[in-house]
This record gives C-alpha cells, structure tokens and sequence, in this order.
C-alpha cells in the first residue's frame, strides 16, 4: 500500500521519466551502510610493516550516515583515511553536503569553500575533457585506469604506515601527527602519502576523533582512464 502511494506521488510530481523516477525509488531500495576495519596503525610510534583496511558496501548518502561511520571508524587513524575518501566523493555528488562531511573530518585550514583542496576538487570533479568524476575510485582496491577505475565490491581502502617519514610531534596541534600512505592505481608509485591528528588544540580539540591534517594526493588528478572501459560510478 505504501508503495502504491509512494509511486503515485511520483507520477503526480510528474517523475515518470526513467532515470528520475529511479533516483525517487533510490531510497526506499539503498541498503545500510555497512562499514569494517581490520590491521591496525599505531597511535603514538611508527611501527614498520603495520597495515590496516576499510571496507564498505556504499558511500555515506546523507550527514547522518556521514557521522554515525565516522562515530564507528574515525577513532583510528586508517577509519580517517577511509572518511577522507567518503567525504571527497560525496563532494563530488553534492556540494553542499560534501563541504560538511569534509569539515567534520579535516583540520580547519584543511576545509572551507576557499581553501586549497576544495578548489582544486571543485575543478577536477568539473565537466570537461580533464574531469576526473573516478577520481576517489582510485583508491578503491581493484580499480585500474585499464578498467576504467571500476573497484571490486565491497569497496576497500588500503593504508601501510609511513616507515620513511615516521611519526613527529606538533606544537600546534598538540599531539602525534600519524603518517601513512594510502594505496592507489591512479599513480605510477601505487602509493601516496596522508597524515592525521588526534589534536589537543585548545580551539580545535577533535574530542578523541582523528582530523586529516594532509591529504594533498587525495586531490591531484589521477591517471585518466582508459577509453576502452566506462566508468561505471559508486555506490
């Protein structure tokens, strides 16, 4: 029954066009979120050899959603990695809402309409010959440029730590500033650095949650993909 009514406000509303009235059911179908860490990333030494993985079904679709993963994940430093990427994705499919989820999980110089790696999402999520909508799928275990950056389900996201640059300590956030690299295929070296914080900064105290302190390659054009091959989007 309400089925049968939820459809008939869609044809009132006039969404009897195909792909409308396929984002109108999306709802109702989208199953929940479901989201798994293993390995694990020392909090306070860089230990060599130390890995760790997320892995979900889907991206976070709504703020919701956004904060009860990152409630779940964002006490680790790999659950901040894997958070970036969502939130950076979910940039891409809404602005508003991706500007949000990016400022609950960066530092504040990290986040904002006018900071460095917003405008440079802004411009490679843009319409055109040098767009890169599969730019997040890059750190998506099983997407290749060869495969037109198509991942293996459930999605998972890969991280090792830092053996090179190790762990430092910072003044202005207080804390244990954790490095890691994250594994992609939209590099020729199939790694890239990023960094996390707990901070104890008096004005920006992250309450026990890891914030994205550096995550330049997350927002450097990948590889473009193959022409043999679509990119077939994430869920």
């Amino acid at each position: 029954m309400k089925r049968a009514l939820f459809v008939t406000l869609c044809v009132f509303l006039g969404l009897s066009n195909t792909k409308v009235f396929a984002s109108c059911t999306s709802k109702q179908s989208r199953p929940p979120i479901e989201v798994k860490m293993s390995g694990s990333i020392d909090h306070q030494r860089c230990i060599a050899g130390q890995k760790a993985t997320v892995t979900f079904n889907r991206f976070p679709a709504t703020m919701k959603e956004f904060e009860q993963v990152r409630t779940q994940i964002g006490t680790e430093p790999h659950g901040a990695v894997a958070l970036q990427v969502m939130a950076y994705e979910m940039f891409r499919r809404d602005r508003d809402l991706g500007l949000k989820c990016i400022a609950l999980n960066n530092v504040s110089n990290h986040s904002g309409k006018d900071s460095s790696p917003i405008r440079q999402l802004t411009s490679i999520f843009r319409e055109g010959n040098s767009a890169r909508p599969y730019q997040m799928a890059s750190f998506l275990k099983g997407a290749t440029p060869e495969n037109g950056y198509n991942p293996t389900k459930p999605y998972t996201i890969e991280v090792f730590s830092d053996q090179g640059r190790g762990y430092e300590e910072s003044n202005a956030y207080q804390t244990t500033v954790v490095r890691m690299y994250i594994v992609t295929s939209g590099r020729d070296d199939k790694q890239v650095p990023i960094s996390v914080v707990k901070t104890f900064k008096p004005d920006e105290n992250s309450n026990g949650t890891y914030f994205i302190v550096t995550s330049s390659p997350l927002y450097s054009r990948c590889k473009e993909k193959s022409f043999r091959n679509e990119f077939k989007g994430l869920d």
